[in-house]
């Protein structure tokens, strides 16, 4: 089956990344594949990840719906505390890898294995001419009301991690709410912006100073996708 558009210009998309480093690509998959993967990633139960002072932290549905009134504004106290003074994120996730590893078959877990193969791995390797990459990191993610990822550049000491992707699942989104995948400069200035479009892929090479916005209170909806990691073996 093919997955993705075989209208893309790929030879324009890769003087782009190859100018820019980057390169946001609209209408990456097939209408089916993509309405496939958004009615997949609606029906997940998610999970809050962040960070407090002890470290990463995974916070269930199950257990996030359990929490009280008071103990939410603790915890989002919390994450607000680490974020003044260290790297801190806040938003939702599902791990593909995780599910992949379980020997799970559904869409998900498939569209995991698949991401691993030729068909993606050449398509990417064309466009950005990174030629050594050959294995994927994957989680299903969802930005909602307070959720936020702060100034960092992906870089790693324990993983090769050649280039970043992201797989945007929005139908309805607004500037004005946030959620942006925003590329920072190194005096702190913002020099470019990704709208997470339905059925476009985000792609940069790693490192490279990014961050997604705050998503504002009033905003009226969640920004879900597919993000990780393409990485050299």
């Amino acid at each position: 089956m093919q997955y993705i558009n075989p209208k893309l210009d790929t030879q324009q998309l890769s003087q782009i990344f190859s100018r820019d480093g980057r390169v946001l690509i609209r209408d990456f998959f097939e209408p089916t594949v993509i309405e496939a993967l958004s009615q997949a990633v609606d029906r997940i139960d998610w999970a809050l990840t962040y960070r407090d002072v002890n470290g990463d932290r995974v916070l269930s549905g199950e257990q996030l719906r359990a929490l009280t009134p008071e103990q939410r504004s603790i915890l989002v106290d919390g994450i607000h505390a680490v974020a003044r003074h260290e790297f801190q994120f806040s938003f939702c996730t599902d791990s593909l890898v995780a599910a992949a590893q379980r020997g799970e078959t559904d869409l998900l877990a498939r569209f995991m294995r698949w991401m691993a193969d030729e068909q993606f791995m050449s398509k990417i390797r064309q466009i950005t001419g990174v030629t050594d990459i050959n294995r994927v990191y994957a989680q299903a993610t969802m930005y909602t009301r307070g959720n936020f990822l702060v100034i960092h550049d992906d870089h790693v000491d324990a993983e090769d991690r050649r280039l970043a992707y992201v797989i945007n699942l929005t139908r309805h989104w607004r500037a004005d709410w946030g959620g942006l995948l925003h590329f920072t400069a190194a005096d702190g200035s913002v020099i470019d912006s990704f709208f997470p479009h339905f059925n476009s892929l985000s792609l940069f090479r790693v490192p490279q100073s990014h961050f997604v916005s705050y998503v504002a209170p009033f905003a009226q909806g969640e920004r879900t996708a597919i993000t990780g990691w393409l990485i050299a073996a």
